[in-house]
């Protein structure tokens, strides 16, 4: 019975990213080292549920620790109506809209990304895009919201 609850606790709020990262017009970037990390914490789950567990739930658990850990890396964007943020304490994503966003900061770094800083319900979030995605990118916040100035074009 405890497995099903932590199989539910990993289950539900990745269900939940999934549905809300169907929304995104423009995805953050896939970094290589958030996909070495993701590799390596599937590594260290399933042969934690092979050594400790080894049973049908226990793997359907490590596999849904990874899921859940892959929304929470690759699933924040740009939305039409709003951006979906990673919050930093909780690993469900959380939607705000374009008018509960206080201001934007977009920054080019050297490795061809494209660092946007949105302020928003008191807090600072960081995301990575591909600079290729710029144009796209400030479009978007400019049509939709009433900022009035995006900082660090």
């Amino acid at each position: 019975m405890l497995k099903i609850i932590v199989l539910l606790i990993f289950i539900v709020p990745t269900i939940y990213n999934f549905i809300i990262h169907r929304n995104n017009v423009i995805n953050v970037k896939k970094k290589a080292v958030f996909g070495f990390i993701l590799a390596i914490f599937s590594l260290i789950a399933v042969g934690l549920c092979y050594r400790l567990d080894n049973t049908i739930l226990g793997y359907a658990i490590a596999i849904s620790a990874v899921l859940l850990v892959c929304t929470v890396m690759f699933f924040p964007g740009i939305r039409k109506d709003g951006f979906n943020i990673f919050l930093g304490s909780s690993p469900i994503l959380k939607f705000v809209s374009f008018d509960k966003v206080k201001s934007v900061g977009i920054k080019s770094s050297k490795n061809n990304d494209l660092e946007l800083t949105i302020k928003a319900h008191g807090d600072t979030y960081s995301q990575t895009y591909d600079l290729k995605d710029k144009d796209v990118i400030i479009k978007n916040i400019e049509s939709k919201t009433n900022i009035k100035q995006i900082f660090g074009q």
